[in-house]
């Protein structure tokens, strides 16, 4: 090999020696995965029998989260989103309690639990005993009665 040969094998072999010193210096750019936390809780709800509620909650961490929604304890199937809406609601689900599992790479965290009260459904008025007819004389009074039933408060 001549001389220009060996300066340039040198060189070579120096600088791959310099970058694989200065590689090794390089410091990471990607943080620790950081756990899930919840941010903001599920609030209870309130709704009328036949209308459906939803719970939301919001949560940080490092990505991808992952949600489980249980209802009194138990799973909810597909409830896999940051919020879940109940399909519509009987007053046997009243007093039901929903709580989110947020979970990532690192752990899992679990909401408090949020109360879901079901009001019995609205009723109209219906008048049940119709006012019966009076007779009085010039200057009496007549006092007429209705009976009603429906949601309070009637008028």
């Amino acid at each position: 090999m001549n001389r220009l040969g060996v300066v340039l094998s040198l060189l070579l072999l120096a600088v791959g020696i310099e970058s694989a010193g200065c590689a090794g210096n390089v410091a990471s750019s990607n943080p620790p995965p950081v756990g899930p936390s919840i941010t903001t809780q599920p609030a209870g709800q309130t709704v009328t029998v036949g209308q459906t509620a939803t719970f939301t909650v919001v949560a940080t961490g490092t990505a991808p989260l992952s949600y489980q929604w249980q209802k009194n304890g138990t799973a909810i199937s597909g409830a896999t989103s940051a919020s879940y809406t109940t399909p519509a609601t009987a007053s046997a689900d009243n007093g039901a309690l929903f709580r989110v599992m947020v979970s990532n790479s690192v752990g899992s965290v679990t909401s408090s639990a949020a109360t879901l009260t079901v009001n019995a459904a609205a009723v109209g008025p219906s008048i049940t005993t119709q006012p019966a007819g009076q007779t009085v004389t010039v200057g009496q009074t007549a006092t007429f009665t209705v009976v009603a039933t429906g949601t309070a408060p009637l008028s």
